[in-house]
């Protein structure tokens, strides 16, 4: 108790002091309270969005020295899972796996006749096992879905309308339009599929708004994934026989006696014109499509299952080949999580400056007012006062200032964050960074319960760290000495 009120006295006398340490105090942490809110916030809706949208819980990939993109569009060729059949088995068999679901992604150009339409990223599905998965998270706006099995298009709506506006196309359902790409095993293919539906995701734009779903053929034809891929040999490596005989069979179309022959050996010698090209095995692996070929699988865990644990538990797995590579959400939303952790390690950077300023400012402020007091510090030795009561004295008056002020500090973030959580506010209109990052287009931070527990941490190590020096000093200063500079 004497304690106590010998600390109240001491602030209370230094009262500009105090209102300076503790002002520094409160707006620091009610910074930090709404800082973190807003990222927990944001990232909590990308991840949101990416998840029920895209992604589920982990994707499923094949290792690739060359960049691997998601969502398509970009990057290297994105390789196929190897032995889909063997991972499908692994998955079903899962005990955290609640559903799965294969996915291929590319890009091509899109064109209508000769009209030049622009680009479009497409993605490939088992239609009814997808739509299940992600359930109400496309929306067909005209038209219909895809059918499994059946040839078409699901064009996205940023797609239709940047076609329109960029390069003066209509496109509509019904429509047959090109699809053209190009890959390593095949060369550039070229496609034909009618416009079967028009339709978007929930909360998208930018990549995300311009995914457009093709029936898995022309994907699978464009991509290059046939049974042979680009990386297959079809000629010995012991005995490479690249001549036209290996490669294009024993007879040769333009030999001199093939076309031109006697009318007497007419019947003897008609031309096979079935078999001219001569085997033709090797070119029929290379054009057939690998039905069992996807880019990613996309798994859904049951609920309450650790991320983490599955992700090591699939790592480590035997069955797994060794090529298989796990990821998750935020692997798949590429450089848009990218931007939203960037800025929250911008934030955190913010945060260490503001809590490095603020021990600096409370320990030289501590510094003048024990300078201030030696003579009071020196009685208090003198009549037989110990260093741990000193020690808790300088302590309990940092404590009290941390205590008051760091509770105004986090009514104060959280009030802030309440307010905005109630009003919210919107995304400029067209920035879809900011819609993706927001979950939606009017963004709505909510108070973030593991920012109240850090506040409490940090100003307890504020005052900890601030109090260590100004108490080395106390307990240096000797009794005799200062009494006499108290005279």
């Amino acid at each position: 108790m004497i304690l106590l009120k010998i600390a109240f006295r001491n602030l209370r006398e230094h009262k500009i002091k105090t209102l300076i340490i503790g002002s520094l105090i409160a707006l620091g942490i009610a910074f930090m309270i709404v800082g973190n809110s807003i990222m927990d916030t944001i990232t909590n809706g990308l991840k949101s969005t990416y998840r029920e949208n895209f992604t589920s819980d982990i994707i499923l990939r094949n290792y690739s020295e060359d960049t691997v993109n998601f969502i398509g569009g970009f990057g290297g060729t994105t390789p196929a899972v190897s032995d889909y059949l063997e991972v499908a088995d692994y998955l079903e068999a899962h005990p955290a796996v609640k559903d799965f679901t294969p996915l291929l992604s590319g890009s091509g150009a899109l064109a209508k006749g000769d009209l030049t339409a622009g680009q479009v990223i497409l993605w490939a599905i088992q239609v009814e096992d997808y739509r299940t998965m992600f359930e109400g998270k496309y929306t067909i706006s005209e038209g219909t879905d895809l059918v499994d099995g059946e040839e078409g298009i699901v064009l996205s709506e940023q797609t239709v309308q940047n076609a329109l506006n960029r390069n003066e196309v209509e496109l509509k359902v019904g429509d047959i339009v090109k699809i053209s790409g190009q890959n390593n095993t095949t060369g550039t293919k070229i496609r034909e599929v009618p416009i079967v539906g028009i339709g978007a995701f929930e909360n998208t734009g930018g990549r995300t708004g311009s995914i457009s779903f093709v029936d898995t053929t022309t994907l699978r034809a464009l991509s290059g994934l046939t049974a042979l891929d680009g990386e297959t040999s079809v000629v010995s490596e012991e005995n490479p026989d690249f001549s036209d005989t290996a490669l294009f069979g024993g007879d040769s179309l333009f030999a001199e006696d093939t076309l031109v022959t006697s009318s007497s050996e007419d019947a003897d010698s008609a031309i096979d014109f079935d078999n001219i090209l001569g085997d033709t095995s090797v070119r029929d692996k290379y054009l057939t499509l690998d039905n069992n070929a996807w880019n990613f699988v996309l798994v859904k865990l049951e609920n309450g299952r650790s991320l983490a644990n599955v992700k090591r538990d699939m790592t480590r797995s035997e069955i797994l080949s060794e090529d298989i590579v796990v990821e998750d959400w935020r692997w798949g939303a590429g450089f848009q999580a990218s931007i939203a952790y960037s800025i929250r390690n911008i934030l955190n950077i913010i945060i260490l400056t503001v809590a490095i300023v603020a021990i600096i400012i409370i320990m030289n402020t501590l510094v003048i007012s024990v300078t201030e007091r030696i003579a009071e510090i020196g009685t208090i030795r003198a009549i037989g006062g110990q260093q741990h009561f000193v020690r808790s004295m300088i302590m309990l008056e940092v404590l009290m200032i941390c205590l008051v002020f760091g509770i105004l500090g986090i009514i104060l973030g959280s009030a802030i964050v309440l307010i905005l959580g109630a009003t919210g506010f919107s995304a400029p209109t067209g920035n879809f960074v900011l819609r993706i990052l927001f979950g939606g287009g009017l963004f709505k931070p909510v108070l973030s319960v593991p920012s109240l527990f850090y506040s409490f941490v940090i100003v307890a190590l504020v005052g900890l760290l601030a109090s260590l020096y100004p108490i080395a000093l106390a307990l240096g200063i000797a009794p005799v000495q200062a009494m006499e500079k108290g005279r």
